[in-house]
């Protein structure tokens, strides 16, 4: 059996505008801006990095699983109030609600269908952290 190890992975960002950053990710680059900016905003990203994350795990999964997929695709939409981000409102800053339709194109029956999905719910890290709280430490150092 492999042992695995924790991972430390790391992000910088650099601001660009008020509203607009670059984040390095390893040798990888991500604009972000606000809602409605010139680029996809933070909680655009949330939702994208659960459909990158349901895809990977999917063809993981599938692959422990003896099942092929021939195409795979997904629609997520996420209910956001923004009042709190704005500092108008009671309701909390994240989404309400994230609604995933995970549309697949395969041989396998639908009993098998539900338990590759139960294991991809399972094992998907993003989901992980969007489903259970994950302590977050915030600290600042004056530059």
């Amino acid at each position: 059996m492999v042992e695995y190890k924790d991972m430390v992975l790391k992000v910088v960002g650099e601001r660009l505008s008020p509203t607009k950053m670059k984040v390095k990710a390893g040798d990888f680059e991500i604009v972000m801006d606000k809602l409605g900016g010139e680029a996809p905003s933070p909680i655009d990203y949330v939702l994208a990095a659960l459909a990158g994350c349901i895809n990977i795990v999917g063809t993981l999964v599938a692959k422990d699983m003896g099942i092929n997929i021939e195409d795979l695709s997904i629609e997520i939409e996420g209910v956001f109030n923004p009042g709190k981000l704005y500092g108008k409102g009671d309701e909390r800053a994240g989404y309400k609600e994230i609604r995933v339709k995970v549309k697949v194109k395969t041989d396998a029956d639908e009993e098998t269908l539900k338990k590759w999905l139960e294991q991809v719910e399972e094992r998907c890290p993003v989901s992980d952290n969007l489903a259970n709280p994950t302590p977050v430490k915030v600290e600042f150092e004056k530059c």
